[in-house]
């Protein structure tokens, strides 16, 4: 990968990044897509989540091949591709996408998040287990100026830190990866997750 170039991108992208509601947004699935590795192979998985309901109402999963090494803070680089690959395999058509990994929180505001909701062009949410970029203050990712560039939402002892990826606001996110927490776990996240995991072991879809 050439970093210089990469980043020079991921900047460019940024710019083009909405951080509002759609007009008259009332989402109902939500889909939260995963990744789970066997050296080179990737086996993806997504899971659409039904808010009404609180039900897992579709899965698919899919093996594909990535040829892009992991680098810290290029992750959209390397499974951008799988995910919007897969995303656009689903019969239903998710609402909103919840993508284990970083939205704006990230050091140039263009992380995996917002990679899939750009090449998508669908409000995407960044959930993610641990904080790559800011500092935390009372349940909010500020940036190193003070700007407001994430949520931490808490369940039971675990903690998710949410950004915006596309299309979507942040209290919008937020809102709905509180509604998504089944069992201290956003549901779709979760179910990919587990999903992509059996896929790697050979277990039936």
């Amino acid at each position: 990968m050439d970093t210089d170039h990469a980043v020079s991108l991921q900047r460019e992208l940024s710019t083009r990044v909405k951080s509002i509601d759609d007009l008259n947004f009332e989402p109902r699935f939500l889909c939260g897509i995963d990744v789970a590795y066997e050296g080179d192979t990737a086996f993806v998985a997504a899971a659409i989540f039904d808010v009404a309901n609180a039900e897992i109402i579709e899965i698919a999963t899919t093996v594909d091949r990535v040829s892009t090494k992991y680098v810290p803070g290029f992750l959209g680089f390397r499974e951008g591709p799988l995910l919007v690959r897969i995303a656009e395999k689903l019969r239903v058509r998710p609402d909103v996408f919840l993508i284990d990994g970083q939205g704006v929180a990230h050091p140039r505001k263009f992380g995996l998040a917002c990679h899939v909701g750009l090449a998508l062009d669908k409000p995407t949410i960044g959930v993610a287990k641990s904080r790559l970029y800011g500092r935390s203050d009372q349940g909010k990712i500020l940036d190193p100026e003070g700007e407001i560039i994430g949520r931490i939402v808490t369940a039971g002892n675990r903690k998710f830190y949410v950004s915006v990826g596309h299309r979507i606001s942040l209290q919008t996110a937020s809102d709905l990866v509180e509604k998504s927490i089944v069992n201290g776990h956003p549901s779709p996240l979760r179910q990919a997750h587990l999903e992509s995991i059996r896929a790697r072991q050979g277990g039936p879809n």
